[in-house]
């Protein structure tokens, strides 16, 4: 009877594991696996560029003249220890800005161009007061003079700049950069109106122009921004960028001389000497600005991915 029995549970045994081997034999084969996305392909080529924006000055300038009228007024004893010259509201207001560059795409993460800059259509005015209030001698009212200048600043830049692309996504492309470069800063038109106070009761008009000043100084850049991907080849820029481009100097000055000799001014007019005003400090701007790259030839795309193995039964 033991024997009956455990012939049976052996073909019982037998017969399950008979229809699981039956059954896998019915099952749909297994999915193929999805191959690995393709690596970006590393990339290079030149490129051309051309930006326009505008530039708000970022700092005021520090200003001061050449020969300083204090120091020359009271080590020739017309004015006393006591006199004060101050600029009063010194400003430049925004600039236009066009450049035009080439460049070169190392791969997908560096790039460095070379660009050629025009700043232009920026106003520079400032006032300022000389203030003596005790006068030497014995007349003891206060004298003051007080000179309103205007004029234009424009400049030429060249820069050489270099950019780290950190990645795209959903063709857009966030980047930092940094740039080096000189600035060639032009200040034209400047004009001189004023009044002057001399203690006696009496008010007399004063004035002038001065000649065009150039500087050429030391320039250097941070960038920041976003590229967008309108074609394979075309890159659309919107950047942010802190620009220090140095300097200014106007050139010399002429003085109205209240007696029509040359034209009615004149370089001794303006307190015994001619003068130039400067800017001690740096101009720095504050860029918002808009571009275009074009790649020259054409991109690789990706590589197609591996055809998918086929199972045939």
């Amino acid at each position: 009877m033991a024997k009956f029995k455990a012939l049976i549970l052996a073909g019982g045994a037998l017969f399950a594991v008979t229809r699981s081997a039956a059954a896998a034999d019915l099952l749909p084969p297994p999915p193929a696996l999805e191959p690995p996305p393709p690596a970006a392909a590393e990339f290079g080529g030149w490129y051309l560029r051309g930006d326009v924006g505008m530039g708000v000055n970022a700092t005021p300038p520090s200003l001061a003249v050449s020969p300083d009228p204090i120091a020359v007024g009271i080590a020739g004893g017309t004015l006393a220890a006591d006199a004060t010259n101050n600029f009063y509201n010194p400003t430049i207001s925004e600039s236009g800005i066009f450049d035009l560059g080439f460049g070169y795409q190392f791969n997908n993460w560096f790039r460095a161009d070379l660009t050629g800059e025009y700043r232009g259509g920026a106003h520079f005015q400032t006032l300022e007061v000389l203030n003596e209030p005790t006068i030497v001698g014995t007349n003891t009212s206060t004298q003051q003079y007080a000179d309103f200048y205007r004029a234009n600043l424009s400049s030429y830049i060249a820069m050489v700049n270099g950019y780290v692309d950190m990645g795209t996504w959903w063709g857009v492309t966030p980047y930092v950069g940094a740039g080096v470069g000189l600035a060639y800063n032009k200040l034209f038109g400047l004009t001189d109106t004023g009044y002057a106070y001399p203690g006696d009761g009496n008010y007399y008009p004063t004035g002038g122009y001065s000649d065009d000043g150039a500087k050429t100084n030391f320039a250097w850049a941070l960038m920041t921004g976003l590229s967008f991907n309108v074609t394979q080849n075309l890159k659309l820029e919107l950047g942010y960028r802190y620009l220090d481009y140095g300097k200014f100097t106007s050139g010399a000055s002429h003085c109205l001389n209240g007696t029509g000799t040359g034209g009615g001014f004149s370089a001794g007019a303006c307190g015994g000497s001619s003068y130039v005003v400067y800017s001690k400090n740096d101009l720095a701007s504050n860029d918002f600005r808009i571009g275009l790259r074009w790649m020259i030839g054409e991109e690789p795309a990706y590589p197609p991915p591996e055809a998918p193995l086929v199972r045939k039964y």
